[in-house]
């Protein structure tokens, strides 16, 4: 869902340093870090995150492959990212954390965390909650206008394939939203937009390279 113009960006803000994303913590009680592009796990390095791949498809494999290797299941999952608003009110640089996932297929998963909200709040990033909805292919215009009349708040690609993926685990969706209705991608402001997300991002992971869960499925 990112345009060459936020790769660039990317790049002009330095974030290329070496990484390393597959790691497996001895830690049973931390919680397994994942996302779906390389310009995220760029970001989220200092949690050591597991790359899904783009995609629904592609995402659920991967994870189901990344689980059956672990020895024991994780005490949660965390699928971070980028997202999309669909509402008004929420600007470049937000994180939204998912009351509730769903797609097409229906909702797959509904989770819960107090303190991992007030983390990324005490980093300085504004917090809001909503429903998810991940889509295989990129929101815009009317069905940007129709998600947000059926009470989702954020969309991405990927995250409930990776919760069906991940039967018994509690799935926390934190996305950083990247567009939204008033700043879409295609616009040339989409360049600062993205690096704006991308550094909420950044500081994501590094709450989430030291956080452990207090998760509740609804």
């Amino acid at each position: 869902m990112l345009s060459r113009a936020i790769r660039t960006g990317w790049l002009l803000a330095r974030f290329l340093a070496p990484l390393e994303v597959v790691a497996v913590s001895s830690d049973t009680s931390a919680p397994l870090v994942a996302c779906a592009l390389g310009i995220e796990a760029l970001a989220l390095r200092e949690a050591r995150p597991v790359r899904t791949g783009m995609g629904p498809a592609r995402a659920e494999r991967a994870m189901r492959e990344t689980l059956r290797a672990r020895a024991h299941a994780p005490s949660a999952l965390v699928f971070a990212g980028l997202g999309a608003s669909v509402v008004t009110g929420i600007r470049p640089g937000d994180v939204v954390i998912a009351t509730e996932v769903r797609d097409d297929r229906g909702v797959v998963e509904a989770v819960t965390s107090t303190s991992i909200q007030a983390a990324l709040k005490e980093t300085g990033l504004t917090v809001h909650h909503g429903v998810l909805h991940s889509s295989d292919h990129v929101v815009r215009g009317p069905e940007r206008v129709r998600l947000a009349e059926s009470g989702v708040t954020c969309v991405d690609m990927e995250t409930a394939a990776v919760c069906r993926a991940a039967p018994g685990v509690p799935v926390l969706s934190v996305r950083v939203v990247v567009d939204t209705p008033e700043y879409e991608l295609v616009r040339p402001a989409t360049l600062v937009h993205g690096v704006r997300a991308l550094r909420a991002l950044k500081q994501v992971g590094t709450v989430l390279a030291t956080w452990h869960p207090n998760v509740s499925v609804d």
